[in-house]
Order: C-alpha cells, then structure tokens, then sequence
C-alpha cells in the first residue's frame, strides 16, 4: 500500500485496480439489483460566500442563508461573493 498524499494506491498498481472495479461492476450490472453502480453527481450549484462577522470566503450551497462559520465558529449570516 502506498500513500501518495493525495488518495491511496494499492500495491498493484492503479491500472490493476482500476480494472478490478471495472470487472466488479459488469459482474453487477448483469445481475437485476435494484440500484446501480455510478459516479457521484458532479456538484454544479455551488457558489462562493462571506461571512457577515469575520469576512472569510468559503463554497456553498447557492441557496445558503446562515451557516456555522469555520473560523469563528458562530452561527452567522452569510453574503454571497459577486465575482
């Protein structure tokens, strides 16, 4: 197992990995479940916000109207950044 910092590599090598989640997912689509095996919805409603009390900037939901902020720690009002 080697850990590049950034996600973590098996021993065999990412080819070989990635081909074992390719196998393991035909071997699930041809049997009748009752979900199916994707990749995670890519996030497109995502807009960048401040913090009434502090000023930090950080992403959000684009519906966002209060939020716990994480650097003072307060539930506070938050301003959507127009960039």
């Amino acid at each position: 197992m080697v850990d590049d910092g950034r996600r973590w590599i098996p021993e065999d090598g990412l080819r070989k990995h990635r081909d074992k989640i390719h196998r393991e997912s035909k071997i699930a689509d041809t049997k009748n479940l009752p979900y199916t095996i994707t990749r995670p919805p890519v996030r497109k409603s995502f807009v960048w916000f401040e913090c009434v009390e502090c000023g930090r900037s950080f992403s959000a939901a684009k519906n966002t109207c209060m939020i716990v902020c994480p650097e003072c720690k307060k539930l506070t009002k938050v301003r959507q950044l127009h960039e």
